[in-house]
């Protein structure tokens, strides 16, 4: 069985609220974690997807690795992964379903993240699903919410578990919160991982909590209130 975290966070540019480069995770999972795949999904930022995998491309590194984005909506966030590189910038502030099909219609993966957050989410993706709509798996665990955010989302995953797979992740901000919850697949691949979302074969686990430091807290923290990087993806579909 191999094990993925594909939900985490780096300080790229002036947008993003996590503590280290795409470079610095990078040798971080290689040298410190037995993960097997790895996922980059700073907040509505392409950019970094794209530059990651010109990393990841360039070097050679024991584990898989999907670039993402995690998208700001009307409904709350959503990863979005670009198995094979071909990372397309989506907009930001739109409807939830509207986002996935866009994305959906990129080639992109789409797991909506923590959806305890906002309240609304978890409504918006049930009501898709019973109308036939698609998702490639839910985010049931995530070690970066609190232990009653997450009592509340194990509920909602279990209403959502017979119709969608189901991951658990880091959502990391710092490195050393990486692999502090993750998915269990068949296999080891990015291939491997795909088919096991398709056939629901995936199992998420927690592991901890980790407190970040406190300088990391308090930059995440700054970042985090001053981050809106949809401004970005807004501006950029003027300037087009």
């Amino acid at each position: 069985m191999g094990i993925a975290d594909l939900h985490a966070h780096t300080c790229q540019d002036g947008w993003a609220d996590g503590n280290q480069t795409v470079e610095e995770l990078f040798q971080y999972v290689e040298a410190q974690t037995d993960l097997d795949l790895f996922g980059i999904t700073d907040h509505d930022n392409a950019d970094t997807a794209r530059h990651a995998w010109e990393v990841y491309s360039r070097g050679s590194y024991r584990f898989g690795f999907l670039p993402g984005v995690e998208v700001t909506n009307q409904a709350g966030h959503l990863l979005c992964y670009f198995p094979m590189g071909k990372v397309a910038d989506i907009p930001s502030l739109r409807p939830f379903w509207w986002t996935v099909r866009y994305a959906q219609e990129r080639g992109a993966i789409c797991i909506p993240a923590h959806p305890v957050y906002p309240p609304w989410l978890a409504g918006s993706i049930s009501r898709g699903l019973r109308e036939g709509k698609r998702l490639d798996a839910v985010e049931a665990i995530n070690a970066g919410i609190g232990e009653r955010a997450q009592e509340k989302l194990n509920a909602i995953a279990a209403t959502l578990a017979p119709h969608v797979a189901v991951v658990g992740n880091s959502d990391a901000h710092h490195a050393a919160a990486i692999g502090s919850a993750y998915t269990r697949f068949p296999g080891s691949s990015v291939e491997d991982f795909l088919a096991a979302l398709k056939e629901r074969t995936t199992e998420p686990v927690f592991v901890e909590r980790t407190e970040m430091p406190h300088e990391a807290r308090t930059f995440t923290t700054r970042r985090s209130m001053t981050r809106p990087g949809w401004v970005r993806n807004i501006w950029r579909e003027i300037r087009a």
